[in-house]
C-alpha cells in the first residue's frame, strides 16, 4: 500500500473509533442516573451529597465518559488490530491476537473482582472506622465515582501481570529465575497491600491477596514455558549456524 492509502485507511478507522466512542458515551449518559445508583448500592453506611450546583451533572458526564471508553474499547482495539494486521507476519499476528484477547479478558476480570469483592470490603472498612464517633460519613458523589473508577482501573491493570510477564520474557528482559528470586518480596507486598485496603481480619486479607498471588504464580509458570521455548529456539539456530560452518 502507498502512503496515501495508509493515511486513508488510518482516517477511516479513526473516524469509526470516534463515532463508536461518542455513541457509547451517549448510551451511558442516558443511563448515568441508573449507573450512579448501582454504584451507590455498594457503599452501605455512607451518605452522598453534591457540594456544587454542577457537581452531579459533571459526575454523570464523567461516568458516561468512563463507561463510553469501556464500551467502545473492544471496537477501538479491533480497528487498531485491523490497521496493523497487514504489516505483521503470520506468527506475529497469532501472538498479538492471543496477547490482545488475553489482556482484555484479564482486565475485565480484574475490574469485576474489584467491583464485586474489593470495593464492598474496602468501603465497609472505611465506614466502620467511624463507629461510635460523631462524624457522619458524608461523601461527595464526584469523589466517590472517582474512587470507584480508580479502584476498577487499578485492579484491571494489576490483573494484566501475566501479559506483561509474557511480553518481557519474549523480548528477553525477564526470566523465571528473576521471578523466583523476588517471589518473597512479591508475597510481602501483596499482603501489605491487602492489609491496607481491607478490614483487619484474616479472611478479608486472604480474599483480596490470594487472586493476586495466583496471578503471580501463573505469570511465573508462563515465563518458565516461554523461556524454555526461547532457549530451545536459540539452540536450534546456533546448531544450524554451526552446521553451516
Amino acid at each position: 500500500m502507498s502512503l496515501v492509502s495508509h493515511l486513508e485507511e488510518f482516517r477511516k478507522r479513526l473516524v469509526a473509533c470516534i463515532i463508536c466512542f461518542f455513541a457509547a458515551v451517549l448510551i451511558c449518559l442516558g443511563q448515568a442516573a441508573w449507573l450512579t445508583e448501582r454504584l451507590m448500592d455498594k457503599a452501605q453506611g455512607f451518605q452522598f451529597v453534591y457540594i456544587a450546583p454542577t457537581e452531579l451533572v459533571l459526575s454523570y458526564v464523567r461516568l458516561a465518559l468512563t463507561g463510553g471508553v469501556s464500551l467502545a474499547c473492544p471496537v477501538m482495539l479491533y480497528q487498531i488490530w485491523g490497521f496493523i494486521r497487514p504489516g505483521l507476519t503470520r506468527r506475529e499476528r497469532q501472538s498479538c491476537f492471543v496477547i490482545l484477547t488475553f489482556g482484555i479478558l484479564l482486565f475485565l476480570i480484574g475490574a469485576a473482582f474489584a467491583f464485586e469483592i474489593v470495593l464492598p470490603i474496602t468501603l465497609l472498612f472505611f465506614a466502620g472506622m467511624n463507629a461510635g464517633q460523631t462524624i457522619s460519613p458524608m461523601v461527595s458523589i464526584e469523589s466517590y465515582i472517582s474512587f470507584v473508577s480508580t479502584t476498577l482501573v487499578t485492579f484491571g491493570i494489576v490483573f494484566e501481570l501475566p501479559v506483561v510477564v509474557i511480553m518481557l520474557t519474549r523480548i528477553g528482559l525477564l526470566n523465571p529465575a528473576m521471578l523466583r528470586k523476588n517471589r518473597k518480596y512479591v508475597i510481602l507486598a501483596v499482603f501489605v497491600l491487602a492489609a491496607f485496603i481491607t478490614p483487619p481480619d484474616v479472611t478479608s486479607q486472604i480474599l483480596v491477596a490470594f487472586p493476586m498471588l495466583f496471578l503471580f504464580e501463573i505469570s511465573l509458570l508462563l515465563s518458565r514455558i516461554l523461556f524454555r521455548k526461547r532457549l530451545k529456539r536459540e539452540m536450534q539456530v546456533n546448531g544450524q549456524e554451526a552446521g553451516d560452518v
